[in-house]
């Protein structure tokens, strides 16, 4: 037996129609009698309290088909329903499973999502999940920490993955600090300001871009490294290959913020830690007529040229 899992707060929902409809058109779509839908707990406890007509629906099971931290196995496929950090909060729960995630959107942007939830219907056809494009996306991982010159599990290593950005910031006390960094142990760069993004391609359109760094493909093995704030005018973005491993240090007594992706943690100087690309890919899955330049364009107005074209202005008189 096949499972479909659904997560997400999904706060943005417009009513009990509107989830009515991604249940039965998924259901419809999948093309399975054999398959079961889970729900988060967190989402759960959403239904019950505004949606009580789906309660009884007979997709639904809140007696017996809720999880918390880990997704029942035989997961198929993982739907999440809310915005762009709602998807990447999903990997905590796929982790190295190799679960394909199915985005739905309902925040503001929803560049990550593969389906709208005003279209679902005209998007999710049956047998969606054998055609639609599956992308493979790189993690990154904090590891190995050394504080204080001792070799010691940081908080951050519950979970050390991020999708977005592993971002190194100043914290508010401070005016700004100095991070070393070494690529595969050679010397690169002494990064003084607000402090340091390291991205992969999916993060490149997030944090890095604010400050200045390029656009990479979904596809692209590279890890980004972009400055925040940098008090050095000739310190620009780098892009690495995703095989390089990275080690940031603080000789100082800099405290400094940790933020993996939304999870951020307190780490104060002298301190190392390094930066690597994970063993495993993060798998999203999209329509194969949604390609990651469409979304560029139509979410993040990218090449947009409001000027009128060549053969639209009027001959001079």
């Amino acid at each position: 037996m096949k499972i479909v899992s659904f997560s997400g707060l999904a706060a943005r929902m417009a009513d009990q129609a509107v989830f009515r409809e991604i249940l039965e058109t998924v259901s419809r779509a999948w093309v399975d009698d054999e398959t079961e839908f889970w729900f988060s707990s967190d989402l759960a406890e959403r239904i019950r309290k505004d949606f009580p007509g789906i309660v009884t629906h007979p997709l639904v099971d809140l007696n017996k088909r809720i999880f918390d931290a880990q997704l029942p196995e035989n997961t198929a496929l993982l739907v999440c329903l809310g915005g762009d950090g709602t998807l990447l909060d999903t990997l905590r729960l796929v982790k190295d499973s190799g679960i394909a995630v199915m985005g739905i959107h309902f925040g503001r942007l929803g560049f990550l999502n593969a389906v709208s939830a005003n279209n679902i219907t005209q998007t999710l056809r049956p047998g969606f999940f054998d055609e639609f494009r599956r992308e493979n996306r790189l993690v990154l991982e904090a590891c190995d920490f050394e504080i204080n010159g001792v070799e010691t599990r940081h908080t951050s290593e519950t979970f050390p993955y991020a999708l977005n950005e592993i971002a190194l910031l100043k914290s508010d006390t401070e005016s700004l600090v100095f991070l070393d960094v070494y690529v595969d142990g050679a010397y690169m760069n002494t990064y003084y300001g607000d402090g340091v993004i390291f991205s992969t391609p999916t993060g490149s359109t997030a944090y890095s871009l604010s400050c200045g760094g390029p656009i990479l493909i979904p596809s692209a093995d590279n890890i980004l490294v972009t400055p925040v704030a940098s008090h050095t005018l000739t310190v620009r973005p780098l892009i690495l290959e995703g095989y390089q491993e990275i080690t940031v240090e603080a000789r100082g007594q800099e405290q400094c913020k940790l933020a993996l992706d939304s999870q951020t943690y307190e780490i104060k100087g002298p301190f190392r830690f390094k930066v690597r690309k994970s063993s495993f890919k993060f798998i999203t899955i999209y329509p194969n007529d949604r390609t990651f330049f469409d979304g560029i364009r139509d979410k993040l107005m990218w090449g947009l040229d409001i000027r009128p074209r060549p053969e639209a202005i009027p001959d001079k008189i």
